[in-house]
This record gives C-alpha cells, structure tokens and sequence, in this order.
C-alpha cells in the first residue's frame, strides 16, 4: 500500500494543474478566435460559433486567481494572449502555401478547393480575431479579476460561487463590447453585430451559472493539491478547510 502511496504522491509532483489550466485556456482562447468569424443560425438569430467556448476561459482562469491571487492570474493571462497572437500569425502565413489542387486527382480536387478557400477566409480576420481578444481579454479580465478578489476581501473568502458569477458576468460584458467592436466592426453590418452581440451576452450569462458549479471545484482541487505540496515540501500535516468554498 506504501508503494502506492509514493507512486501517486511521485505522479502528483510532476504534474502541475496551472500548466494544465494554462493549456486549456490557450486551446479554449484559439477555439474561439478560429470560429468567431463563422456565423450561424440560433434560435432565429444570429450568432458567433467562438460564442460557445469563451466563457470557459474565466471559468478557468477565475480559480487561478481565487487561489494563488492577481498576479499569478495576470501573467497566465498575458501568456495566453501572446501565444494565439503568435499562433494567428504563424496560421496566417501557413494559409498562404496552400495545396496545388490541380496535382491531384479529379475526385480529391473539390474537397482541396473548399479546404484551401476555408484557410483564405480565416486567414483573412484570424490576426485581427486575435488582436481583439487580446485587448478585450486583459481589459475584461482586469475588471473580472479586481471585482472577484474585492468580494473576497470582503467575505472572509467566502460565496465562491456568488462571488464567481458576479465578476464573470462583468468581464464578459467588457471583453464582449471591446472585442466585437475591434473584430466585427466593418466585416458585418451593424444590425448582425447587434444581434451577435444580444446573443453572446445571453449565452454568457446563462452558462455563467452552469461554468460556475465546475469552477468552484477547481478551487477545491487547487486548494487541496496546494495544501497536499506544502505538506510533500515541509514534510507536515497541511489542513485543508472547506470554508473557502461556502456556496
């Protein structure tokens, strides 16, 4: 059972859940700048498909911040943006040596045609997509941030999940005003940005509710795997209050 023990306690120390986190903030961030150009049909009106996968980022951002505090937050923050910014880049001159679709066969051509015509399209608003997220990304989430650990200064670091909701819902409706408006401002009419952005406001919120039952549960597996380090590295008991996470 003791061989055990070390071997997870072995597996647990080489695995570090900010890089985790880190990495699905970077996926769910480019996820979101690929698709945010594509509009599509819901619910009788329009919609960005990046819509559906940015309220995940302060999901997993937000527990970051709620555990090791702004700066640590910040600097993931800033990582991310400079990535999918070197990421739309780096997109942006692959798209340009596309295939010679004449070199294949006659029935591999059409699918070569509509694949090189999608990298073009993209490739056309990607740096742009990336940019906007970036300025409305570190604006919002300043003010998601700052309003997150205010409330917690306040309650004792308690109501995770009020608290979650409340600063979630005031960094999306900044990141989504100054990102639309830098990213769709002259590539759709003014009548379908509206109407993306009455959308994305409504999705935001609602799965604000539903993301915030998962991010309160990253805080307690970051408080209990800050506690389990601080007790592998002083080699004493760390104890764990659930306090932080009163609901």
């Amino acid at each position: 059972m003791k061989f055990f023990k070390d071997m997870i306690r072995r597996a647990l120390s080489c695995v570090d859940p900010i890089v985790i986190l880190s990495f699905l903030i970077l996926i769910s961030a480019i996820a979101s700048n690929l698709t945010s150009y594509k509009v599509v049909q819901v619910f009788g009106t329009e919609a960005s498909l990046g819509t559906f996968t940015m309220p995940i980022i302060l999901m997993l951002l937000n527990p970051i911040a709620e555990v090791y505090g702004k700066q640590r937050s910040n600097q993931i923050l800033f990582a991310t943006c400079l990535a999918e910014i070197l990421f739309a880049v780096a997109f942006t001159a692959l798209s340009q040596s596309q295939r010679d679709c004449g070199l294949l066969p006659l029935a591999d051509r059409g699918r070569c045609e509509a694949l090189n015509q999608s990298y073009v399209l993209i490739s056309e608003h990607i740096v742009r997509g990336s940019i906007s997220f970036a300025i409305g990304c570190l604006i919002g989430s300043q003010f998601n941030t700052r309003f997150l650990l205010y409330l917690k200064s306040l309650w004792s670091s308690r109501l995770y999940f009020i608290r979650d909701i409340f600063s979630s819902v005031i960094g999306e409706v900044v990141y989504t005003a100054i990102c639309f408006m830098i990213a769709f401002y002259g590539v759709f009419p003014f009548a379908t940005i509206l109407k993306i952005f009455a959308f994305s406001l409504m999705f935001k919120f609602s799965s604000t509710v539903v993301l915030s039952w998962i991010s309160q549960y990253i805080v307690l597996l970051l408080y209990r795997y800050q506690a389990w380090s601080q007790d592998a590295a002083g080699g004493r008991k760390v104890k764990f209050s659930s306090r932080y996470l009163q609901v």
